[in-house]
């Protein structure tokens, strides 16, 4: 029995502020348990185009290879195509040819995208390719569709989720193409369909005109009377969130027509009822009842393209509802194979009871050190803890840390928590890092130095490294790479957390990948490894021995962290590989744009932009144009890095004064850090750079900006 209320039901009487929520709530349980995480437009290659009448057709393959994901049909009045455009979503019983016209329709109206063609809308129709796909011998009487849910149940898989998510990636196509008005975008299904367009509908990130045909009801109802459509029609897991009314009405504020036959075989008319009342009132709720219309219909399990097609000229003439989503500084992104795979790998370790420094984090130490040019690679909880655990290594305490004036201020709590002073150089302007000079002369001045700290700030290993590797040796003091942004990163082909004695790495959720919470120390000593792994478990001699050889803490990362991190490890080649294609665009759109300076690799560094930064001219206000861009163009910078250097911090009790760090502190008063991650389209880039010479633009005719005075960067 399917006992139970789901924990998402609509909440009767509640504010404006909790139903905001509730339906946000809604669509993100609805996108979890979809197979779609991207907001990027599919590849879509044309197979054929024809005429048929008055009609023109187009068959689409969407994805990459031969023959694509999926496959489906364009079709539009021949004479002048339409910019108004519905997406198609047949019931499991309509064959392709019989939707879009080819073949007469066996059943009333299953030519739905043929009479909204002529109606004057563009269609575009999925063929779900639900049919044939099993012999008359191997189906023996059972239901297709029946047969392949049930096939992909096995394999851990959902075929809502799959049929879902191919209407998501037709709607973001549909949307990017120059010829569609994007205030006049639908989507109509029917039947197994239907389901498919609610969930499409509740996952993409605007709000659509939907018809939904022959499909209202009562999840529980159609479950203990019959497995409709094997089960094919139901995300897994849906019930545990929302019934079908509740989905429907989440769907608020987007127009929504319902069309229900008084003669449904498979649907009554009593569960349709309540289906409908009940979304009826969560539209009123949303104080949007002009846009919830049902239609109870003299018909079977059909459709009627006549009133849909009404319906959507009613709603394509209301003035757009869109609302143009932020284009956020940052994303972090999961995709669905991610996710199972993380599933699958903490639920072993709750099986196996192993929660901490197990075989998860032993696997997610060996990936990172391909990507450190490291053998060995230590999984502690944060990167500020694999900063102290490697000073502690080296052994710093009662001496002097010399660290860059312009880094995050783990940088220097590391250093004081491992019992050392710190001392601050400034910013070198080629690639940002410590500056080698004034190093030197720390170095020769002072004879309490026990070790360097470089930090690599946004992406960016300075071709100057070089000069702090021999000085180190000179010295005999080792150098530490805070590559906290640099997993990825490369310069003259060597790899970030290859250039020091150790180097430490954050794994925070804004960085390019991410273990929820975590850090990586890298190393080529293997003694010094083990130090390392000895330290993030108190000091002990080994994982079950209670024998302490020195003082550590626990700065051990748990395998449900390890799980996440090997994860996105596995994927860092493809986030650092977009983001290197998004600063490349960057590039192109800012290189002449007048206000600002866009901050350049040096020669031989390939950074993983981890940042894409610019140096904006003097008299710029940056808080007014981060404002600006925000509440008039919907970009919202990322975070600097950083705003006020880490040498004037309070907590270090005004011990350091601005004068001394005149290049760290020019480039943190007057750098921006655009958005950048990967899965950007070029469309939300546009929007930056558009936005961006916009706002410039009205600070440059007030006359208060001059030209750069602090050469950040040798290209500038």
């Amino acid at each position: 029995m399917l006992d139970g209320t789901p924990r998402l039901a609509f909440p009767d009487g509640a504010d404006d502020a909790v139903i905001a929520e509730w339906n946000r709530s809604v669509r993100l349980a609805v996108r979890r348990l979809l197979d779609y995480s991207t907001e990027s437009v599919p590849e879509v290659s044309k197979l054929e185009e024809r005429r048929i009448g008055d009609l023109t057709l187009q068959r689409l393959a969407f994805g990459a290879g031969p023959d694509g994901h999926f496959r489906a049909s364009l079709l539009y009045p021949s004479v002048s195509r339409p910019s108004r455009a519905v997406l198609v979503l047949p019931g499991r019983n309509g064959r392709h040819e019989q939707v879009i016209g080819l073949e007469p329709p066996d059943f009333p109206d299953r030519n739905v995208a043929e009479r909204l063609a002529r109606a004057g809308f563009a269609t575009l129709t999925i063929d779900f390719g639900l049919r044939d796909a099993y012999s008359d011998e191997k189906r023996a009487g059972r239901d297709e569709t029946s047969l392949i849910a049930h096939a992909m149940a096995l394999k851990g898989r959902s075929l809502a989720a799959l049929l879902a998510s191919d209407a998501v990636a037709a709607l973001r196509w549909l949307a990017a193409e120059p010829w569609v008005d994007k205030s006049s975008l639908g989507i109509i299904g029917h039947s197994l369909g239907g389901y498919m367009a609610l969930y499409a509908a509740l996952a993409y990130n605007q709000p659509v005109p939907i018809v939904l045909a022959s499909c209202a009801g009562l999840y529980r109802s159609m479950f203990e009377r019959d497995a409709v459509a094997g089960g094919a029609h139901a995300l897994p897991g849906i019930l545990q969130y929302a019934d079908l009314p509740d989905l429907m009405g989440a769907l608020a504020p987007a127009f929504l027509q319902v069309q229900h036959g008084d003669r449904d075989p498979f649907l009554p008319m009593a569960d349709a009822g309540i289906a409908i009342e009940r979304a009826a009132q969560i539209y009123a709720r949303h104080n949007v009842p002009e846009r919830f219309e049902s239609s109870i219909l003299t018909m079977s399990h059909g459709t009627n393209s006549d009133v849909a097609a009404a319906f959507f000229e009613r709603a394509f003439s209301v003035p757009a509802m869109t609302q143009r989503p932020l284009v956020p500084p940052v994303r972090i992104e999961f995709s669905a194979a991610a996710r199972r795979q993380i599933l699958e790998r903490i639920d072993r370790s709750l099986v196996t009871g192993e929660l901490t420094l197990g075989s998860c984090g032993i696997e997610f130490e060996r990936a990172a050190a391909m990507w450190m040019g490291t053998p060995e690679a230590v999984a502690v909880n944060s990167g500020t803890s694999a900063i102290e655990t490697a000073l502690r290594v080296v052994g710093v305490r009662g001496r002097r840390v010399l660290l860059p004036a312009n880094t995050f201020f783990a940088t220097a709590s590391a250093a004081l928590a491992a019992g050392a002073e710190v001392g601050f150089v400034d910013t070198e302007p080629l690639g940002l890092g410590i500056d080698p000079d004034g190093v030197r002369q720390e170095l020769e001045r002072r004879d309490d130095v026990a070790a360097v700290i470089t930090v690599h700030i946004g992406g960016i290993i300075s071709p100057r490294i070089g000069e702090l590797i021999a000085l180190c040796a000179e010295h005999g003091i080792p150098l530490i790479e805070d590559a906290a942004h640099a997993l990825g990163s490369l310069l003259d082909g060597g790899k970030a957390g290859g250039f020091g004695r150790m180097a430490a790495f954050s794994l925070y959720p804004t960085k390019i990948i991410t273990s929820g919470e975590g850090g990586l120390i890298a190393t080529r000593n293997s003694a010094d490894a083990a130090v390392a792994r000895s330290l993030r478990d108190h000091g002990k001699r080994g994982f079950l021995a209670n024998v302490h050889d020195r003082i550590g803490s626990n700065w051990r990362m748990s395998e449900v962290h390890a799980a996440i991190g090997l994860a996105h490890m596995e994927s860092l080649a493809a986030f650092v590989a977009e983001r290197r294609t998004a600063a490349r665009c960057y590039d192109e759109l800012l290189g002449g744009m007048r206000g600002l300076t866009v901050v350049r690799e040096p020669a031989g560094s390939s950074s993983n932009y981890y940042k894409y930064m610019a140096l904006l001219d003097e008299g710029v206000d940056r808080n007014q144009l981060k404002s600006a861009l925000r509440e008039r163009h919907g970009v919202s910078l990322s975070g600097e890095v950083y705003d006020t250097l880490c040498c004037l911090q309070p907590a270090l009790e005004g011990r350091f004064e601005a004068k001394d760090f005149p290049v760290a502190l020019g480039f943190a008063a007057r750098h921006i850090c655009l958005p950048i991650f990967a899965g950007m389209t070029r469309a939300q880039q546009d929007r930056v750079a558009h936005g961006l010479q916009q706002e410039l633009d009205v600070q440059l005719s007030a006359g208060s900006i001059r030209s750069p005075g602090v050469k950040v960067h040798a290209s500038v």
